[in-house]
């Protein structure tokens, strides 16, 4: 399958269109599994909960590797999708961290509207959580509505999260700069 930034565009206004916050994110959730379908030797399993019912994950990734698939990335990660209208603040990313942490991921990818909250270049609020969860092996990459929406195709969304896992690997804090 190939990436068509119409259907791109058509998820996200059907999220920005949305009657409420809980279909604006099921709208949103269903833009992330579309583009990760598109994506070569990725497969795809959304809305997983926890046996217990205390967890639950957006989007859960198996990564083949396929030579143009995201192949900087490890075999699976987790996806957690905001689409808020504000940044996502230090306690949501730090449940999302805590979330990759129990089941020992080593990568996660904050798909948030509008970023994370704080400044990248002083590790202010959530920031300061991606270096932390760095020293504990775990990576966040963070990618934004306007990445998503800037893409043309499936190409474009591999180079996006290939070169966000190597700003994560070598720099500890994998955000938009």
């Amino acid at each position: 399958m190939t990436l068509d930034p119409g259907v791109v565009r058509g998820h996200l206004d059907s999220a920005a269109s949305a009657m409420d916050t809980d279909a604006q994110g099921k709208a949103y959730e269903k833009l992330i599994v579309y583009l990760f379908e598109s994506t070569p030797g990725c497969l795809v399993e959304p809305n997983i909960i926890s046996p217990f019912g205390s967890e639950q994950v957006d989007v859960a990734v198996g990564n083949l590797r396929f030579t143009d698939g995201p192949a900087l990335l490890p075999a699976t990660f987790l996806v957690e999708c905001k689409d808020w209208s504000r940044p996502v603040d230090s306690g949501t990313l730090g449940y999302f961290i805590n979330t990759l942490a129990n089941r020992s991921v080593e990568v996660g990818l904050m798909v948030a509207a509008q970023g994370i909250t704080g400044d990248p270049h002083d590790l202010s609020y959530a920031h300061s959580l991606l270096i932390q969860a760095s020293a504990r092996r775990i990576r966040v990459l963070v990618i934004t509505t306007d990445e998503v929406a800037a893409l043309t195709s499936t190409a474009d969304f591999v180079e996006l999260l290939n070169r966000r896992h190597l700003r994560a690997v070598a720099s500890g804090v994998g955000v938009p700069v």
